[in-house]
């Protein structure tokens, strides 16, 4: 691939943009009609990649990080081109595994799309491991891996039950960490790049990372679930934005993906379905919370949630992700200020 360059043609960043700003993708993107088979790749690596799958010049890989001892709930992707690249880390409690899975492989980049500790939890552990990866994060993600503390503070107040089990996270050296820009686009070699895509809504600091030769796109969070256990958007605490989050699932249609790579979990090739309907089951989700919380204390919500057929049979662990979600659309409606005045009005009326 051709080396990128930005609007006014210098070569300093590998920033490429647009008309309005909008990301461009790497060269050899919309004009690609070459159906020849994927180069073949050797990996010399660990025994713990769940699955791998061939790319067009590339090789896929999903490690299964066991979120929580739990399987099928969170993953770690391994993209190998001429350079190697894992898109989030898992917690740090699932560390080990991680690194048992990369074991003699030489990392070029991790990229986090956001600091939320079951994303980059095991940044610092493999940053030890791996002392010639450089990390990829938002700018304002980028102090939260130097300095993990209010992050751990956060997991404790938002999710008392799941804190420990997320593992102590370490700091990332400063001169180890890359703030990505916007349209951001980084080369791995054979006409395969990750571009990085600012997509709010989850989290304000949330980055999706695409590669455009095969059509993937690292979603992160901001789709929610797919494949795993809870089918429920991803509103968690401290707040879900619903307007951000519906902006970038617009924004991500229009690079028209044709595969998406689920943190939470795995692989799933109707990308522009799972895109078109993600806005709608937010939407519905927050609307079920309010309406219970219409006629029932904000502490009773998760508990009527919970009591639907549908989560009968969820693990412990799964019940409190539901709780999680729950309190963070809670949290959500309360921000806005429609739902405010209608609060309002209740509380007079019951008064």
């Amino acid at each position: 691939m051709g080396e990128s360059r930005s609007v006014d043609g210098s070569t300093p960043s590998l920033r490429r943009t647009g008309p309005q700003g909008a990301p461009v993708a790497p060269s050899g993107f919309t004009e690609r009609t070459s159906q020849a088979p994927p180069s073949p790749i050797t990996l010399h690596c660990g025994t713990l990649l769940t699955s791998m799958m061939p790319l067009r010049n590339a090789t896929l890989s999903v490690i299964d990080v066991t979120q929580f001892g739990e399987p099928n709930a969170g993953c770690a992707y391994l993209l190998s081109a001429t350079k190697i690249a894992l898109i989030d880390t898992g917690t740090a409690a699932s560390a080990p595994r991680l690194l048992e899975a990369l074991r003699g492989l030489r990392l070029d980049y991790v990229f986090i799309t956001h600091i939320h500790l079951d994303h980059a939890g095991a940044a610092g552990h493999l940053a030890l491991a791996h002392p010639e990866a450089l990390f990829v994060v938002h700018s304002r993600g980028l102090p939260y891996l130097l300095d993990p503390t209010r992050l751990v503070a956060g997991v404790r107040a938002a999710s008392p039950t799941l804190a420990p089990m997320y593992g102590e996270p370490l700091p990332v050296d400063g001169d180890r960490v890359a703030a990505c820009a916007d349209g951001e686009s980084f080369p791995l070699g054979l006409d395969i790049a990750l571009v990085a895509i600012e997509t709010p809504g989850h989290a304000p600091h949330h980055v999706c990372f695409f590669e455009p030769t095969n059509g993937v796109l690292f979603a992160g969070d901001a789709v929610g679930h797919h494949g795993a256990p809870v089918d429920l958007p991803l509103t968690v605490p401290p707040r879900f934005d619903p307007a951000a989050s519906r902006a970038s699932i617009v924004r991500l249609l229009g690079l028209q993906p044709r595969t998406l790579a689920f943190t939470h979990y795995g692989l799933a090739n109707d990308a522009p379905a799972l895109l078109m309907a993600y806005p709608r089951h937010v939407d519905e989700w927050l609307a079920r919370v309010d309406a219970l919380r219409a006629r029932l204390g904000p502490e009773e919500v998760p508990d009527a949630v919970l009591s639907e057929p549908r989560y009968a049979l969820l693990s412990p662990v799964g019940r409190e992700v539901v709780r999680l979600c729950v309190r963070g659309a809670l949290l959500t409606l309360d921000a806005q200020p429609e739902t405010r005045a209608s609060q309002r009005v209740r509380e007079q009326r019951a008064g």
